[in-house]
C-alpha cells in the first residue's frame, strides 16, 4: 500500500490553494517528494517577515553547468569537503550520476542493463549512493529500479526488500544506506542496508508503509510513514525501534528529510497557512516559516544546525533560502552584487557553509550553483 496522499486531509480551501503543489510533491509513488524548482503556487495569507537576517557574508559562486531536473524526491549532496553528487542529462535524454570537485566533473561508469544511473547522496569517503533503472525514461514508473552504493569505483546492488524496486536515499560515512523498496506485498517500506543486506525498517503501527531518507553518523534515521493509510508522519528509527515525530500545530502530515550528527532532523509539514519547513530538535518540531509565501521545504542541514531548502516568496517565484540562528534568509540577498543568478532551491549545506542550489538567469537554462561563504559572517 502506497503512502497516504499528502492532501488527504487538508482543508478543501487548502486543497484548492495547494493543489499544483501536491501534485507534483505526491506524484513520485515512493512517498512525499520534494517540491519541485520554480513552481507556479498558489498564494498564501502566510507573510511572515522572515525575510532579514544578521547573516551578511557573500558567497563565492562556481557554475557546475545545466542541470536537469528529474524527479520530486531526487535531492543533490554535498561533502564537506565541497564535492557534490547529482546527475548529467546526454543528448539521448538519459541520466547519468556525476561527481564534481574542485572544477572537474567526473561521469559515474555505466550499469550495462540500467541507461540510468542517479546520484542522491555522498559521505565524507567520496561514496555515494542512488539509483539505477531499466528504462531510457529515468523516471519510467513501469521499469524497474536497483539501489546501488558505489564505493573506491566499484558498484554494489542493493537487492531491496524482495520486491522489484529499490532505491538509496541516504548514506552516512560508516557506509550504511537508507532508501525505499518494495516488499512481497507490494507495499513500500523502509530499509537499512548492512553487510548481510537490506534490513525492513518496518512501519509505524497503524500503517504499512515507510520511506527512509536519512542516516547521521550514529545510525538514527530519519524518514515518513503513513497513519492508518490516511495521512503521512515525520518519523525516526533509532535502535530499532519507529518513533513519530508528529506535526506542526493543526496539521495532519510531515515528512522528514534530513538529519545531522546531533540528531536535529529537518522536513516539511502542512499548516492551517500551508506547507512550511521544520526543525525537529530536542523533542520539538519547530515552524521555519517562509520567504513571505508558502510553500517551504527543508532539504539540507548541516551539524551546526543550519537548514536550507526553498520557499515561495509571492503567488509564482520561489527562491532559496538559509536558516540560521531563527531567522530565514533569501540567498539571493547574499550573492555578489550584480549578479546574474537567481537561486530557485538549495540542496545541501556542508559544515563548511557551502551551499549547492539550482539557479536561473535570463536565457539560460536552470544550472547548479556551488556557493562559497567569503567571510566568517556565513559561516
Amino acid at each position: 500500500m502506497p503512502l497516504a496522499p499528502f492532501n488527504s486531509q487538508l482543508s478543501a480551501n487548502s486543497a484548492r490553494r495547494f493543489q499544483p503543489y501536491i501534485s507534483m510533491v505526491l506524484g513520485i509513488c515512493i512517498t512525499l517528494g520534494l517540491a519541485p524548482i520554480d513552481p507556479a503556487w498558489a498564494q498564501s495569507e502566510n507573510k511572515s517577515d522572515t525575510t532579514s537576517s544578521s547573516v551578511t557574508a557573500n558567497y563565492k559562486i562556481e557554475d557546475l553547468g545545466e542541470f536537469a531536473r528529474i524527479a520530486d524526491d531526487v535531492n543533490v549532496s554535498l561533502s564537506d569537503d565541497g564535492t557534490v553528487a547529482y546527475w548529467i542529462k546526454k543528448t539521448d535524454g538519459t541520466v547519468h550520476a556525476a561527481l564534481w570537485r574542485s572544477g572537474q566533473t567526473t561521469i559515474v561508469e555505466d550499469v550495462p542493463g540500467y541507461p540510468n544511473t542517479i546520484a542522491r547522496a555522498i559521505n565524507r569517503h567520496g561514496d555515494i549512493a542512488g539509483w539505477m533503472n531499466t528504462s531510457n525514461n529515468p523516471v519510467d514508473s513501469l521499469s524497474t529500479t536497483q539501489g546501488f552504493i558505489r564505493h573506491g569505483g566499484n558498484i554494489r546492488r542493493i537487492p531491496g526488500l524482495g520486491g522489484r524496486d529499490s532505491r538509496v536515499l541516504g548514506l552516512n560515512d560508516k557506509g550504511m544506506a537508507v532508501g525505499t523498496a518494495s516488499a512481497t506485498d507490494g507495499a513500500r517500506r523502509a530499509f537499512v542496508t548492512s553487510s548481510s543486506g537490506a534490513s525492513d525498517l518496518g512501519t509505524l503501527p497503524s500503517g504499512k508503509s515507510s520511506s527512509a531518507y536519512a542516516i547521521n553518523n550514529s545510525g538514527v534515521i530519519a524518514g515518513v510513514a503513513d497513519v492508518e493509510g490516511k495521512s503521512n508522519h515525520a518519523v525516526l528509527w533509532k535502535h530499532g525501534k519507529i518513533k513519530d515525530l508528529g506535526t506542526l500545530p493543526h496539521g495532519v502530515t510531515s515528512s522528514a528529510r534530513t538529519i545531522n550528527d546531533r540528531g536535529q532532523i529537518a522536513g516539511f509539514a502542512d499548516t492551517p497557512d500551508g506547507v512550511h519547513a521544520f526543525l525537529y530538535s530536542n523533542g520539538t518540531m519547530q515552524d521555519l516559516g517562509t520567504l513571505g509565501s508558502d510553500p517551504s521545504e527543508a532539504s539540507g542541514m548541516n551539524n551546526h544546525g543550519d537548514v536550507v531548502g526553498g520557499s515561495n516568496i509571492d503567488a509564482r517565484r520561489r527562491h532559496a533560502f538559509l536558516w540560521r540562528d531563527g531567522r530565514m534568509t533569501d540567498l539571493n540577498a547574499l550573492l555578489p552584487k550584480g549578479s546574474p543568478w537567481v537561486l530557485s532551491n538549495a540542496f545541501s549545506i556542508n559544515d563548511r557553509g557551502q551551499i549547492v542550489c539550482s539557479a536561473r538567469s535570463k536565457s539560460v537554462p536552470l544550472h547548479l550553483l556551488l556557493l562559497t561563504p567569503q567571510s566568517s559572517g556565513a559561516l
